[in-house]
């Protein structure tokens, strides 16, 4: 087992070799030459190619309102330019100004003037650009595909069970498995009108998969949640918002209902710089657990074993998100957890931490319109319970440590329609024998967002 102090030296040392803040030597570079092509455009201001050329450097540095002065400008002497219009649109869609930006992409589609490419791109930003603008807003977005994993019955990697403290063979082995999947994500926002721009968040999840040799490991999952944000005025920060919310689950084991959850949670989320937001918030949820879909289906005492079980879960998290360049984006989220169990043996402790390095990469092809999302990823989670369950192991507390490495791939093709792809790689390393796994997974398939 790991120490507390080596668990955290690991995953920061993971989170700093998937981030190029360890190498902000490009970034300076890139500064020095847009502050060069600035000075060069202010002497020259109707050279448009080195417009384009500072707009792209700036745009990779999130100077956006530089980017859109320039633009401003060489409109001022030749307004004819429709991919400085263009341009222009896609700055004032980053600026979140998305009636001016709808305007601008329009005018430029409409021109008549450019290539087949840059009518691509627009079409590929422009519903979403003219969906932003709307103050009641729906967006949807599904995935289907096939996902094969090396452990699908999650079993010990050692062929263990405790019972008593004892180590028993068991009679079963890790099964490999190749199951179907459903996702969809929805996203509901109705602006309520005033001039801070509060509005009511509504966001629905629903995943189910389809076991092919295990179906009794097929899951469904239903979740959701609905509240108010608020924006502060006159904050000290760019945006200071609060949202207050409800939330609830309801989670399918094989054809039963296995878990269900409800609660109520808040969170403040404050942009401290135009690169840089954090959202702390807190979580109360009640649990519902059947103990007749946990290990051996309920047989008593054995439903102890489960990991999750009956009571109650509150939980205070820190997410956030830094943007190193306009398309590379550290996000992370840590997060911490008391389960009080109506069964004191499952009370427990839980510490989740969270990396993610999302990378935009030009795709293919640049009809393709829009560019394409890399995302190495890691998780760690430290889960500690109360006491010894004495059916597992009546003198040792359980305690895990799990891993998770992963890369994630979005790719889309035309405005609606794409492919997503994960490779994943799982481990839980535990001090009780049966609580050990590994699996690694691959799934692949289309994406439509609506």
């Amino acid at each position: 087992m790991f120490s507390f102090r080596q668990i955290l030296t690991r995953f920061l040392a993971t989170a700093c070799v998937a981030s190029s803040l360890c190498a902000p030597a490009a970034a300076q570079d890139l500064r020095a030459e847009r502050d060069r092509l600035a000075a060069h455009i202010q002497a020259n201001p109707e050279d448009d190619e080195a417009t384009y050329r500072f707009v792209v450097i700036a745009t990779e540095l999130r100077d956006y309102e530089g980017g859109v002065g320039a633009l401003e400008r060489l409109l001022m002497f030749n307004p004819n330019l429709s991919r400085a219009r263009k341009e222009l649109g896609f700055l004032y869609a980053r600026l979140g100004n998305w009636e001016l930006s709808a305007q601008h992409l329009r005018a430029a589609r409409a021109s008549g003037a450019l290539d087949a490419v840059q009518i691509a791109q627009i079409d590929a930003q422009l519903p979403d650009v003219e969906k932003r603008a709307q103050p009641n807003r729906l967006s949807v977005r599904l995935q289907t595909g096939v996902r094969a994993q090396s452990n699908a019955n999650f079993f010990p990697a050692n062929t263990l069970f405790q019972f008593g403290g004892l180590g028993l063979l068991s009679g079963g082995a890790r099964q490999g498995d190749v199951n179907t999947f459903q996702l969809v994500n929805a996203a509901h926002d109705y602006e309520f009108g005033n001039q801070r721009g509060d509005q009511l968040e509504t966001r629905v999840t629903a995943y189910a998969t389809q076991q092919f040799n295990l179906p009794q490991y097929s899951v469904a999952l239903f979740s959701g949640s609905v509240g108010p944000r608020f924006f502060v005025p006159q904050s000290v920060f760019a945006n200071l918002s609060v949202r207050p919310y409800v939330t609830g689950a309801v989670t399918m084991l094989g054809s039963s209902n296995y878990l269900n959850t409800g609660g109520a949670g808040a969170s403040v989320r404050a942009e401290l710089t135009p690169d840089f937001w954090l959202e702390p918030g807190a979580e109360w949820r009640s649990l519902w657990v059947d103990p007749a879909r946990g290990p051996f289906f309920g047989v008593s005492p054995f439903a102890t074993l489960s990991t999750l079980a009956t009571g109650d879960a509150v939980t205070g998290y820190v997410s956030g998100a830094y943007s190193l360049l306009d398309n590379l984006r550290l996000e992370g989220r840590f997060g911490y957890t008391r389960a009080s169990a109506f069964n004191a043996v499952q009370s427990s402790d839980q510490f989740d931490a969270q990396a993610m390095l999302r990378v935009e990469v030009d795709p293919l092809h640049p009809i393709f319109g829009r560019r394409w999302t890399i995302a190495p990823y890691a998780r760690f989670t430290h889960l500690a319970f109360d006491a010894p369950n004495p059916i597992v192991s009546p003198f040792v507390a359980r305690r895990d440590a799990a891993w998770t490495y992963g890369i994630m791939l979005d790719a889309p093709v035309t405005p609606m329609f794409g492919f997503a792809g994960n490779l994943e790689f799982s481990r839980n390393d535990s001090n009780l024998p049966n609580f050990r796994t590994q699996n690694v997974s691959v799934s692949f398939g289309p994406t439509a967002k609506f």
